[in-house]
């Protein structure tokens, strides 16, 4: 998926969440977890020497997490089918057939202008030029930032990360 079709309806860029296909950190290191309890035996001697703690619930948990299968993760981001249905910023835009809700002659209407994240994204979304802003998230993703947290991730991070798989091109 081009970085273009990760650019979603609110003016969020979807290669830097965690739920994206592309985003493989965190099932990676599910699954590297996984195996390394494996490894050291705990299947064998955990589940009866701990109470308190359910190691085959834990187990199960780690392979959901793993699993690029599961309704965790997204393959295509909001404007591809993914996320959430019902969200009205992406019913709108559709409407409207606007690629993100910044480009609306409305905006900001009354479905946004109390969410203030998304008003100072629009901002620099108009300030940098769409090419520029995208630029700067395809950057700052692959520095390890999670668009949820706000946060950036020295284990997520492209140069960094033995998860990570670019599919970036």
């Amino acid at each position: 998926m081009d970085n273009e079709n990760l650019l979603t309806y609110c003016g969020l860029y979807g290669g830097a969440c965690a739920r994206w296909c592309g985003y493989e950190c965190f099932r990676g290191m599910s699954a590297l977890l996984r195996e390394w309890l494996d490894a050291q035996g705990f299947q064998h001697w955990m589940p009866t020497e701990s109470s308190g703690f359910n190691y085959d619930d834990f187990r199960k948990g780690l392979e959901f997490f793993s699993d690029s299968n599961s309704w965790l993760v997204c393959k295509q981001c909001c404007k591809g089918g993914d996320g959430r249905p019902d969200c009205p910023v992406r019913n709108c835009c559709i409407e409207r057939g606007v690629e993100v809700c910044f480009d609306c002659d409305e905006f900001p209407c009354e479905k946004v202008s109390d969410n203030t994240e998304m008003l100072e994204r629009a901002i620099e979304y108009k300030m940098l030029g769409k090419e520029e802003w995208l630029a700067q998230q395809v950057d700052k993703a692959e520095k390890g930032f999670e668009l949820h947290t706000g946060k950036y991730y020295q284990m997520c991070a492209t140069r960094y990360s033995l998860f990570l798989h670019s599919t970036r091109e």
